[in-house]
This record gives C-alpha cells, sequence and structure tokens, in this order.
C-alpha cells in the first residue's frame, strides 16, 4: 500500500541521524514523534510512505524539501512564520486559514499520488488532505472548543473554525481514546473510530531508578495554562516535600523554562528543590522520565496523555486526575487516580507511593502490563492499517 501522511513531522525523529546531523536539512515542525514510529513501523512492513509536513523556518519562496530513501519519501514544504502579522508580501497564516500552506500540501499529494492519506489533527493538514479526497482518514488529537475554552486566543478562534469546518468536510475520523471520540462525534457523520497513541516499548536494559529516600518526581507539560493545572503540581510538591524532605522534581516542558512563569510562580510561593529543564528533546524526556520513581500529571483534560503511557512504559507509576477527560481510561490501575483539583488528594496519593514499597512494586507492574496489552505500536498499527484498507481507499 502507499499511505500518505500529512502531519507534523520532526525531521530528527523520522530519519536516521546519520541522514540530517551536519546537513542543512529543514527541521520540519516538532512535537509528536509518535506519528514518526508509526510511519517507521509502516515501511517495516513493506508499505511506501509519503510523509509530508510544513516548517515555518524555512522561507516562503523555498522549494519544498525532499528526502527519498527506499520505501520513504519524505517532504517539508514552507510555512509562514507569522499567524495574523505580514510574512513580506503574504498575509498571517491563520487569516487566510493557511491557504498558503494547504495549497502546497496539495499540491504534493497530487504530485505522489498516495493511493490513502491519513491527517494527523483537524487543521491544515487535514483540511490539504480532504481537498485531495475526501476518503482522508483524520486522527483527532485534541478537541479545538475544549482548548479554546481554557486558551480564549484569537489563534485558538481561528483553529477552532477550521477544525469545524474538517468535521463538516471530512467524513472518516479516528481519535485516540473514547472519551475524544465521544467528545466530537456530535460533529462527524459517521461513527468515531477509537484507535490509541502507539508507543514504542523500551528495551531492558533500563538504569536503575532512585531509591524512594531520595525521590525524583518528573512532571513534563507543554504550555502555562489553566488546563494543565501547574500551578496546583507545584503547590502539592511543596507539601510532599514536608514529608520527603530528599525529594527532587524534574520539570521539563515548556511550562517550565528556565526564567518563565512557573519560576516566578515557585519564588512567590518558596518552593524548591526543583530542576526547570524547560524544553527538552524527546529522547532525553524519555530518558528522565526512565530515571524517575514517579510522573506527576494533574492537566485538567487530556485527549489521552502520551507522557503518562511513556512512564508506564518503563513501569513508572503515575499520580494523575481521574476527571481528567481520556486519562482514567489510558491509565486504568497502572497509576494512582486523584481529583487534581484537590491539594489534599495529590499529596494524600504521592506520600502513599513513595513510603509504600509494597503498593509502589504492585503498581509499576501493573503500569507495564497495562501499555504492553492496550498500546504497542504493532497492534495501534494494525488497526490504522485496517481502517485504510475499509475506508481509505
Amino acid at each position: 500500500m502507499f499511505i500518505g501522511i500529512v502531519a507534523p513531522i520532526a525531521t530528527s525523529d523520522l530519519l536516521p541521524e546519520a541522514a540530517w546531523q551536519g546537513k542543512s536539512y529543514p527541521q520540519g515542525r516538532a512535537g509528536a514523534p509518535l506519528i514518526s514510529n508509526l510511519i517507521k513501523e509502516y515501511i517495516r512492513r513493506g508499505h511506501r510512505v509519503v510523509a509530508i509536513t510544513i516548517d515555518e523556518q524555512m522561507d516562503d519562496d523555498r522549494p519544498p524539501f525532499v528526502y527519498q530513501e527506499g520505501q520513504l519519501t519524505y517532504v517539508v514544504a514552507p510555512c509562514r512564520k507569522r499567524t495574523f502579522r505580514q510574512n513580506g508580501k503574504r498575509i498571517g497564516r491563520n487569516i487566510d486559514f493557511y491557504r498558503f500552506e494547504r495549497k502546497q500540501m496539495l499540491a504534493l499529494l497530487r504530485q505522489y499520488k498516495p493511493e490513502v492519506v491519513h491527517a494527523h489533527w483537524t487543521y491544515e493538514f487535514a483540511l490539504a488532505s480532504l481537498a485531495y479526497t475526501p476518503n482522508t482518514i483524520t486522527t483527532v488529537h485534541d478537541n479545538a472548543q475544549v482548548i479554546f475554552n481554557y486558551v480564549r486566543t484569537l489563534n485558538r478562534f481561528f483553529l477552532l473554525l477550521m477544525a469545524r469546518y474538517v468535521f463538516r468536510k471530512g467524513r472518516w475520523f479516528t481519535a485516540v481514546s473514547p472519551y475524544m471520540a465521544e467528545s466530537v462525534q456530535p460533529w462527524t457523520r459517521e461513527k468515531v473510530f477509537v484507535v490509541a497513541n502507539p508507543v514504542v516499548l523500551p528495551g531492558p536494559n533500563l538504569e536503575p531508578r532512585p531509591p524512594q529516600d531520595k525521590p525524583i518526581i518528573s512532571i513534563v507539560v507543554n504550555g502555562w495554562d489553566d488546563r494543565k493545572n501547574s500551578k496546583m503540581a507545584l503547590l502539592a510538591f511543596k507539601e510532599i516535600q514536608k514529608r520527603h524532605p530528599q525529594a527532587v522534581l524534574w520539570a521539563m516542558g515548556t511550562a517550565f523554562e528556565p526564567e518563565g512563569h512557573a519560576v516566578d510562580f515557585c519564588r512567590e510561593h518558596d518552593i524548591t528543590n526543583i530542576v526547570f529543564f524547560g524544553p527538552t528533546q524527546y529522547d532525553e524526556v524519555l530518558r528522565k522520565i526512565a530515571q524517575s520513581t514517579m510522573v506527576l500529571h494533574t492537566s485538567l483534560e487530556e485527549s489521552f496523555g502520551m507522557v503518562l503511557v511513556e512512564a508506564m512504559s518503563y513501569g513508572v507509576p503515575v499520580v494523575a486526575g481521574k476527571y481528567s477527560g481520556a486519562v482514567p481510561w489510558v491509565v486504568e490501575d497502572g497509576g494512582v487516580l486523584v481529583d487534581v483539583r484537590n491539594l489534599h488528594e495529590i499529596v494524600e496519593a504521592t506520600h502513599q507511593l513513595l513510603s509504600d514499597q509494597a503498593l509502589y512494586q504492585r503498581i509499576s507492574k501493573r503500569a507495564l502490563e497495562v501499555v504492553q496489552h492496550r498500546f504497542p505500536i504493532q497492534k495501534i498499527a494494525d488497526e490504522y492499517l485496517e481502517l485504510y484498507q475499509k475506508y481509505g481507499r
């Protein structure tokens, strides 16, 4: 099968390091290594793939970058840098709903002519793909309406308009959790299929985690907004330290930039023993999670929650929200679920994990079982390929 994947793809995630290291290749669009992992799995099975993405660091007038190796064709088209302000001779990309970028991606699809097209996210990638074929399979990774309710910016409003148009125009949708499928089902003509996000299971050679008397708690959050509820996580850690003075918090993601809002918040509330790593390479995030005692996840709403399954794949227990969208479905009993609006519940659950070795070992073992049974990339690839055969042609 010749599969077209139109999605945010980072060059460093998809191509082997030897291919791009030291070369002036465009970076692509970072943020979703799971898509690159799916592409690699399809190629491993003998399918041809054309992977199309955009890069706002490329010059607008530059022709698309093309990399071909074996069964893979990887194409990066330029994207305007500014959302609303003028980009030289071109207007902001939101004002015309990514028309310049969509035209380029559509032209590439027409050039390479994949048999089936799979778009990720319900924005510009889906719009370009649907212009190529109405049988595009579109994966819903978030609900634009829910995000806009928390993040009321003009940018998010335009993205909401794009998403609603995608649901009107498209037919075949998958969602990464039952929660997400149910939340967008009223906008679609057909049943929304549930296909979870995939996980590449780690190998057996893992570094030992720290002893419980010197626990490392990790948190990974992108975006300092109310939906992510990071202030509650930081306040909870302050209380946890009263019972576990040696505990340290490893804070990763854009929410924890070394001189950002989180640092100011910690100064204001006298919260210490935090290492602010800020934006961190994906491989390094995984390495640090594997070295952690546990992961704290206080988001109020998640469509899936990749960091949860990534932690669980290493046997690292999580404390997460029992009312937080897809989180309870993802975690099941491979972690401790609490009301993340309740400081006391977060602190008590964390204290239990750090002080009860039997409980810790039981949940650690169960976390591994949950991920190995439900989210391995081979299983998720099977589910997508079946949908491609039935609906994507």
